[in-house]
């Protein structure tokens, strides 16, 4: 099932499906690995290394959230119960030529409703400390230090979508990164927060990753 999938993807994008440990070419545009396997994780490191830009997805024989977020946050693009696997990578791989675009799982989106002002802190991201904020019905994620002293921004006070830095005092709009008081003065970097497969995930830009390397 899995290999008749991944072959229907393969025609589409005019590219060949091989069954390798090692590839023979760096003109990798796909990896999927099966996750159930004991070396997964190994593999998943190895090619997340040398193939940087290569979109990795894994697939579960069965649902597990934790090994699934555990996957995600080591660097799988997209991971899938067997079954949605083709259609999941027909659904978010890049265009031909593009560059992946980077997510990282933050929660799980059953845990957001009934949950105002801020949802989470993430202090370890690709791009820095991310809090994520429930404003309006809407997600809004945006960098969790403030740009004047480097304090804890979530650790504030929120009052519709202003956080106070508990420093010294700067105010900020969450929705759009705005400064709306000083002693700040720089906005604060804001980042798409999506809704897909049950998580809620960060979405990064490669070229807002590749700054904060």
């Amino acid at each position: 099932m899995v290999v008749r999938g991944l072959e229907r993807v393969a025609r589409a994008r005019d590219r060949v499906l091989v069954e390798a440990d090692e590839p023979s070419t760096d003109a990798v545009d796909v990896i999927v690995i099966d996750l159930d396997q004991p070396e997964a994780a190994e593999d998943l490191a190895r090619w997340r290394e040398r193939l940087p830009e290569a979109f990795i997805a894994g697939h579960l024989g069965t649902p597990d959230q934790d090994r699934w977020l555990a996957a995600e946050r080591a660097g799988c693009d997209l991971v899938a119960n067997r079954g949605a696997l083709a259609s999941g990578l027909q659904r978010r791989l890049p265009p031909p030529g593009a560059r992946r675009r980077p997510r990282l799982p933050l929660l799980a989106a059953a845990d957001v409703p009934g949950r105002l002002g801020l949802v989470v802190r993430a202090p370890d991201t690709p791009v820095g400390p991310i809090a994520l904020y429930h404003i309006g019905g809407e997600l809004y994620a945006v960098e969790d230090r403030c740009p004047h002293a480097g304090a804890t921004l979530s650790e504030g006070e929120v009052d519709g979508s202003i956080v106070t830095c508990p420093r010294h005092g700067s105010q900020f709009d969450v929705c759009t990164g705005e400064r709306t008081r000083g002693p700040a003065d720089a906005a604060l970097r804001t980042f798409r927060a999506v809704e897909e497969d049950g998580f809620v995930h960060l979405l990064l830009d490669p070229d807002q990753e590749d700054e904060c390397n």
